[in-house]
């Protein structure tokens, strides 16, 4: 059969993340073929970026498109406006490195304040230097514990969006310290300074043993569950 996909390429470890509420309600509406690609590529990129919240230039898409797509750059665009009309994406312009430039976001209700801030925090500081003030989750992972499984890299998205950047940057910094470097025992300072509060007395160190039961209710709790 032409066109056929190598049976290799359909493995666990390759596929992409496409939000459910698109395949659920959005993609019977489209039927022009070049929006559909763009759109399926636009979350190709995303899913593999490492920041959040997630994000493409429009340069970049540009590239891909002609690299994956054979499409020009004035029919790229064009595409990807019938996309952002669609809702599937959010442009904006933003600094980077110093120059206005144009970005896309996936257009996910519980990453809109998350986009948000990314942008004010880009205003504010000019967009010189890194987007956020702490470390990418994903650097701090392979520098203190080890290579990055496909299901450890979605649980650090997800941590991503549940904790704050510069919480997950200490709790890493903790178990350095504390020599327990796993994935499972930073949960469980995260789960704990989001049930107790980060600085509260209990959550110092030396402060003595916590309730072990807290740590297997929260959103991370089928890592550590006994």
């Amino acid at each position: 059969m032409s066109g056929r996909v190598p049976y290799s390429a359909a493995q666990p470890g390759g596929f992409i993340t496409v939000p459910s509420s698109y395949v659920s309600q959005l993609i019977r509406q489209v039927e022009d073929p070049l929006e559909l690609k763009l759109t399926l590529l636009a979350f190709y990129v995303l899913s593999r970026a490492r920041d959040y919240p997630a994000y493409v230039t429009a340069s970049e898409l540009e590239l891909r498109a002609a690299s994956i797509l054979g499409i020009d750059a004035d029919t790229c665009r064009e595409g990807l406006q019938t996309v952002v009309r669609r809702g599937v994406l959010l442009e904006a312009m933003v600094p980077l490195d110093g120059t206005d430039t144009e970005v896309y976001f996936a257009n996910i209700e519980a990453d809109l304040q998350a986009i948000e801030d990314f942008k004010e925090r880009l205003v504010v500081g000019g967009g010189e230097g890194s987007s956020t003030p702490t470390q990418n989750i994903f650097e701090l992972y392979e520098q203190n514990i080890g290579v990055l499984t496909p299901m450890i890299a979605e649980e650090l998205k997800d941590a991503q969006r549940t904790y704050r950047a510069d919480w997950i940057e200490e709790a890493f910094r903790e178990a350095v310290l504390a020599r327990k470097l796993n994935w499972k025992y930073i949960c469980r300072i995260l789960e704990r300074w989001t049930a107790e509060g980060k600085d509260s007395g209990t959550n110092r160190p030396g402060s003595g043993q916590s309730d072990a039961d807290k740590y297997i209710k929260g959103r991370f709790g089928h890592i550590v569950r006994r």
